[in-house]
């Protein structure tokens, strides 16, 4: 019974749905920003569309990197294009119409365009012509678009103006979703490749995409080591070395891992929803 729920929270990428939620609740925690409530449900449901149409698009890669997944998804193509398009309505009219404000309507814009065409090619007649398949720009749109999601948009539907600390977060969870982003390319290298996707482990070899993947962990550390050293951050905060130091151990020491075991994959945004939670809770009751 634990073994069918699990395949179905992964086949349906629920656990990668659910951490949007989680995520958000624990950086408005840290941060000290009321994210308004209705704004959980506006991301979550984006997430879950741009999941769900990621699910029917990567047919190629996926036909090779996870069949079984892809299979799953063809045959719920007709439910996963009507969720998709309806809950993609619902969550940018949601977005619009309680702060209609020119700002927030352009990143709704710039967000809904870049969780669309990462997966959909610009031109119909060019399907290898979308952001997924760019070289850099797929890891750069993954890692923009999720922090200006989980962090910029509700910061600004909370009318609070971007600070120091705030600037701190958003650079760690760039730098930590482009990381993610990596360690999935690694472990797709062999699809991606037949599919004609540029990424950083087709184009400069697994080890290179490595050293990338590590620098940006020291970038995240050096965030975090920094504002507590110049007391910007509670101690509280070091919570957040631990992650980094678990993804750079992963990197360094155990690329094999990372490359042949697709449930690592999982495993990993299952222990991010756990230490989402798990850091706001700490966050809520003692920071």
């Amino acid at each position: 019974m634990l073994k069918r729920i699990i395949q179905i929270v992964i086949l349906n990428r629920l656990h990668i749905i659910a951490s949007a939620p989680a995520v958000m609740w624990c950086w408005s925690e840290f941060l000290k920003i009321h994210f308004q409530s209705i704004d959980y449900l506006i991301i979550t449901l984006a997430v879950a569309c741009i999941c769900q149409w990621n699910r029917l698009t990567d047919v190629e890669e996926d036909a090779l990197n996870c069949p079984e997944e892809l299979k799953d998804a063809q045959s719920k193509s007709r439910a996963i294009k009507i969720f998709c398009f309806a809950g993609g309505t619902i969550a940018i009219l949601l977005a619009l119409f309680t702060e209609p404000a020119w700002p927030l309507a352009g990143l709704v814009a710039f967000g809904a365009a870049v969780g669309y065409f990462y997966n959909t090619p610009f031109i119909p007649s060019k399907p290898h012509l979308r952001l997924k398949n760019m070289y850099i720009i797929k890891n750069v749109s993954s890692g923009a678009g999720w922090s200006l999601g989980l962090l910029a948009f509700p910061m600004l539907r909370a009318h609070t103006q971007p600070d120091g600390l705030f600037l701190m977060a958003f650079i760690y969870m760039f730098a930590m979703v482009m990381t993610y982003e990596i360690m999935w390319d690694i472990r797709d290298v062999e699809g991606d490749g037949r599919a004609g996707i540029r990424t950083l482990p087709v184009v400069l070899g697994i080890n290179s995409a490595r050293v990338y993947a590590v620098t940006l962990q020291i970038v995240c550390l050096a965030i975090i080591i920094s504002g507590l050293t110049h007391a910007r951050l509670t101690s509280l905060w070091s919570l957040y070395l631990l992650p980094s130091m678990m993804l750079m151990t992963l990197i360094i020491f155990f690329p094999l891992l990372i490359r042949y075991n697709r449930n690592l994959s999982h495993v990993l945004v299952m222990g991010l929803n756990v230490f989402a939670c798990l850091g706001g809770f700490l966050a809520m009751r003692f920071a």
